[in-house]
């Protein structure tokens, strides 16, 4: 079965070598391989093993001209290689290997190329989840046969099918279950069409906390949210675990798909509450993708699969939200997304708004984060989450990263040659920016071509950037602290949340994730973390800054534990240029203009 996937990667994309690469400590070996005869390879000269440390599809157009592969025995020697894209393989939560393809010549893959090669890669994942059950129901028939005596054989028989069906872990239905009920589904579809949903629920970056506190934690994570999941499921509801921290609800029984929606919303929003269960405490976030029950479903995979880029389309949004599939711009994804990116740049379609941080002792604006937009000339305004990931499976990224980084600083020109005081703009740098380019000669650049001191500008990177290759990353940074610039770790909390790593890393500030936020009028415990990292980094002299702030019963805690500088539709969405300066100028304390209400509105990208 493997073999045939590796034969249609190799006949579809027209390339010589295709293989399913399991990577462990020391080496890699090839579970499959079409066109290339060896076995394994050591992992140290394996691109599989760049591959597995992330979830993006990892690409090398021309590994000649790649400071990581140039050198390399297999690019330098057999078999020659040029081009290279590999798909992680996932397996109980973790990465495990990937599906490559590999060429001898330079490429550059087109987005449904890329596509075709995450479906396989995720029908490679079912092959291997529906071989771990049979052998555990082959290991389990084998037990009960060999009892002398046990229950009534009608009973056993049912148990058996029972323990098939069953999650071992979670007691919950498993895929095998829950297709057989999509199934059903399907065949009342003509009735029922539009009144059901199929959601896929998925531990954000569950990798990470095995990695960090062991797959024994994570097992645990992932039996508590099972239970939550059970308790909030309605009575004719079905749901179920169908790989790693990804579960499947199945909304029914409601009589309108805003009913639907409204309820998977409401247990949407109760997973993502502070994980409580004896002495585990972890502050995770669950993001959620979902689509309606339609007539044209041709079978329980093709409503799966839609669910499965709904899921990716809220990621991509960031964590622990929730998205419907978006059947338009999945269109366009899959046809010509990546085509007419390429001309956005150069055909003027990209823009930048800007999002106040306001210092809550003072009541002004602190500074500014500068968020890019794409108005396409025929679908209107694109969000970020729709083409930034598409522009990170190529290199669109480093010249995307590169035009928003000189025009968030040709504002902060213009802003100071209109006789203003500058406020210092952030800008996001995306992993392939910061890890594969000359970000320190890009930023340099930038200042000077717009006669910049560099303490006007901030870049904001991940944490999971930072710590994918610690040294590297620090030495980067150091560059840039060379530059005069604020060096800013977003998202903490959502990857790995050591602070050990805020020991090493030469970071100015740290932005908690909305994640944490969100608890702090409900959880003491959760209060407890907020302060608990608003007391260390304080300690290490790191600035703190609370994202995601949406009403007024959030801030009001931050501020007592510490934290005054906060980022947040409760303060101000999103604006173009103009507006920023005309909000400045309004004066101190006052929220601004086109602020979302308290306890309304979601995290701006």
């Amino acid at each position: 079965m493997f073999d045939r996937l590796t034969r249609v990667a190799c006949a579809s994309l027209s390339v010589p070598v295709s293989l399913i690469s399991l990577v462990d400590d020391e080496r890699q070996w090839f579970k499959s391989s079409c066109g290339l005869d060896a076995r394994e390879t050591p992992r140290d000269v394996s691109f599989c093993g760049h591959a597995i440390l992330a979830d993006q599809p990892f690409i090398v157009e021309d590994a000649t001209r790649d400071g990581r592969f140039a050198g390399n025995p297999l690019v330098t020697g057999a078999p020659g290689i040029r081009f290279y894209a590999g798909i992680p393989i996932h397996s109980a939560g973790r990465r495990i290997g990937t599906l490559c393809v590999i060429d001898t010549v330079p490429r550059s893959p087109a987005p449904q190329e890329i596509v075709l090669l995450q479906a396989l890669a995720r029908t490679i994942e079912d092959l291997l989840y529906f071989r771990q059950t049979a052998l555990e129901s082959l290991a389990l028939v084998d037990a009960w046969t060999t009892q002398q005596q046990g229950p009534d054989p009608h009973l056993r028989v049912h148990s058996l099918k029972n323990q098939v069906l069953r999650d071992p872990l979670t007691g919950l239905p498993n895929r095998f279950a829950i297709d057989r009920k999509i199934e059903e589904m399907l065949a009342l579809a003509p009735r029922r069409s539009g009144t059901a949903l199929l959601a896929l629920i998925d531990i954000d970056n569950l990798a990470g906390i095995n990695e960090r506190l062991g797959h024994r934690i994570g097992d645990r994570l992932i039996a508590v949210v099972a239970e939550r999941l059970k308790e909030l499921a309605g009575a004719r509801d079905t749901c179920a675990r169908i790989g790693g921290g990804m579960f499947a609800l199945l909304v029914q029984g409601d009589t309108t798909l805003a009913a639907a929606t409204g309820r998977l919303g409401a247990v949407h929003e109760a997973l993502n509450q502070l994980v409580l269960s004896d002495d585990l405490v972890i502050h995770c976030s669950l993001t959620t993708g979902y689509a309606p029950l339609r007539d044209s479903w041709a079978d329980a995979g093709a409503w799966l699969n839609t669910a499965h880029e709904a899921v990716r389309q809220a990621k991509a949004l960031g964590h622990g939200l929730m998205s419907a599939f978006n059947q338009a711009l999945y269109r366009l994804n899959h046809r010509s997304l990546e085509h007419d990116l390429r001309g956005a740049v150069a055909g003027g379609q990209l823009f930048l708004l800007y999002q106040e941080k306001r210092n809550v002792e003072s009541g002004r604006m602190a500074g500014v984060e500068a968020l890019i937009r794409w108005q396409h000339p025929a679908l209107g305004l694109i969000s970020p989450a729709d083409f930034i990931p598409v522009a990170e499976e190529s290199a669109l990224i480093v010249d995307i990263g590169r035009w928003t980084l000189g025009e968030a600083c040709r504002q902060l020109r213009a802003w100071a040659d209109a006789g203003g005081m500058p406020l210092p703009v952030a800008v996001n740098l995306s992993p392939r920016q910061f890890l594969h380019g000359d970000i320190a000669g890009s930023v340099r650049e930038a200042l000077a071509a717009h006669r910049l001191p560099g303490h006007l500008l901030e870049l904001e990177l991940t944490e999971s950037v930072a710590v994918h290759d610690v040294d590297r990353a620090i030495s980067i940074m150091y560059q840039l602290k060379e530059l005069g610039v604020t060096l800013s770790l977003d998202d903490f909390g959502t990857g790995f949340s050591s602070l050990s790593y805020l020991m090493r890393l030469p970071v100015d500030k740290l932005k908690i994730d909305r994640s944490f936020i969100g608890g702090l009028q409900e959880s003491a415990r959760s209060r407890a973390i907020v302060k608990g990292v608003i007391d260390i980094s304080r300690g290490l002299g790191i600035h703190v800054i609370a994202e995601g702030v949406e009403n007024g019963a959030q801030a009001s805690p931050l501020r007592e534990l510490g934290c005054v500088e906060m980022q947040g539709y409760y303060f101000g969405r999103p604006v173009p240029p103009a507006q920023v300066e005309q909000y400045r100028a309004a004066g101190a304390g006052e929220q601004l203009a086109g602020a979302a209400p308290a306890g309304g509105g979601a995290r701006a990208q």
